[in-house]
């Protein structure tokens, strides 16, 4: 009798082993037919984030007289909606204290998928504001290195660099402005 107990308690242990070894629920058919425990994983983090931005900004050439004078520095924000992991639509205003730009930007950044650390590169577009000339349109590419440290991956840590071109270039380049900045920032 003894036999037959060990016997029938391991044939209920087996049956139910395949439910506990469930894998993530598959994702290869039309929207919203997943069964089993979900396929889809939240990003780390949240889909927004905003960014202090501070660092060198020199300039292709001297301000004109009576442009601000001011340090070679500059100051800036950036509040970014993540799409997923790699890619980044940012939102971004900087001032550069000598000669008192001001840029607006918009524009994609797409990052590589490494963990921590993460290279990126993007484009922003927008109006850049100078004293002495006025608003233009500009560009502003953007290439380094980010990384997300803290409990759940939520802040932010980098180091870029981006010049600034605003269209149309004068004479080799006299308005340009290149910036090299470090940012610290929070994923919520």
């Amino acid at each position: 009798m003894k036999r037959h107990a060990t016997l029938w308690g391991a044939v209920t242990l087996l049956a139910a082993l395949p439910a506990l070894a469930q894998d993530r629920g598959r994702t290869d058919g039309p929207e919203g037919s997943e069964y089993g425990k979900g396929g889809y994983e939240d990003l780390r983090g949240g889909r927004f984030s905003l960014e202090f931005n501070w660092g060198a900004a020199v300039n292709a050439e001297e301000p004109p007289l009576g442009a601000p004078e001011g340090p070679p520095l500059f100051l800036g924000l950036t509040a970014s909606f993540w799409g997923d992991d790699w890619y980044q639509l940012d939102f971004s205003g900087s001032y550069v204290l000598d000669g008192g730009r001001l840029n607006l930007m918009v524009g994609p950044r797409f990052r590589t998928y490494g963990y921590p650390l993460s290279f990126h590169l993007g484009i922003r577009a927008g109006a850049i504001y100078m004293p002495e000339i006025g608003t233009r349109f500009g560009l502003s590419p953007i290439i380094g290195a980010d990384v997300l440290v803290g409990r759940g991956d939520n802040l932010l840590l980098g180091l870029s660099y981006s010049p600034d071109i605003p269209l149309p270039i004068e004479n080799d380049g006299e308005n340009l402005s290149h910036r090299v900045f470090m940012s610290v920032g929070y994923r919520f």
